[in-house]
């Protein structure tokens, strides 16, 4: 027997995720010291954050740990303007890194159990590819947190742990798609594993998901042929 939604959801229900997600990553490129930029682009994180759980609430147990996930990220995040404590910050980086993680893993569940192609699967694929990136960039910024100087910049060191997100979005996603312009470099065995590894990932998920879209249409196709 199929599960009862928890949440009623509208169809379409990753488009929400990947407009927010398109869009904070649109903003990144202009976020600095400047504090009305820093807080333009948490209030989209947060609708980031938001988006997600919602894509994920027609499962109770599913949204109950997105939530409880989001909760610290969401704390974390917002905490920086009133607690000058990095640990605290950097706490929240690590709740975030499991949320996005812990959602990329369901949506790829939903793109990998769908029988046919639609705009929604399309979107859910994207949203997967987007997260991925995203997750490692938080990853980035935990390990810069925990060992500074893990990564070096072509322009010298990271002004301030404000400037972690922002450039590791950045490199996550040249890393992601294998560009690699140089600009900021892994130094640690530990920093250079996990941008290998980032690589790596980035092209088999590119790989399988064309052939599984590829698959359920001909698939679909087929079926629809022959009915």
């Amino acid at each position: 027997m199929a599960e009862k939604p928890f949440l009623p959801l509208a169809h379409g229900k990753f488009s929400y995720l990947l407009i927010s997600l398109i869009v904070l990553l649109l903003l990144f490129p202009i976020v600095s010291d400047v504090f009305i930029e820093r807080v333009i682009f948490d209030v989209f994180l947060s609708i980031v954050l938001l988006s997600a759980v919602y894509t994920v609430s027609p499962k109770k147990h599913v949204f109950t740990i997105a939530l409880l996930l989001s909760l610290p990220t969401f704390a974390g995040m917002w905490s920086t303007y009133f607690l000058k404590n990095f640990y605290v910050t950097l706490v929240g980086w690590s709740f975030a890194v499991a949320f996005f993680g812990f959602i990329g893993i369901i949506v790829l569940s939903d793109v990998l159990r769908a029988e046919k192609v639609t705009t929604d699967t399309i979107h859910a694929a994207i949203c997967v590819y987007l997260l991925m990136g995203v997750t490692w960039a938080l990853l980035y910024s935990v390990m810069e947190g925990i060992r500074p100087e893990s990564f070096v910049i072509a322009q010298g060191q990271f002004s301030s742990a404000t400037d972690y997100v922002p450039h590791f979005l950045y490199y996550s996603f040249v890393t992601l798609t294998t560009l690699g312009f140089g600009d900021i470099t892994p130094l640690t065995p530990a920093a250079k594993s996990f941008s290998y590894m980032e690589a790596v990932t980035g092209q088999i998920y590119i790989a399988v998901l064309i052939a599984r879209l590829v698959g359920l249409h001909i698939a679909y196709s087929m079926k629809k042929d022959s009915s």
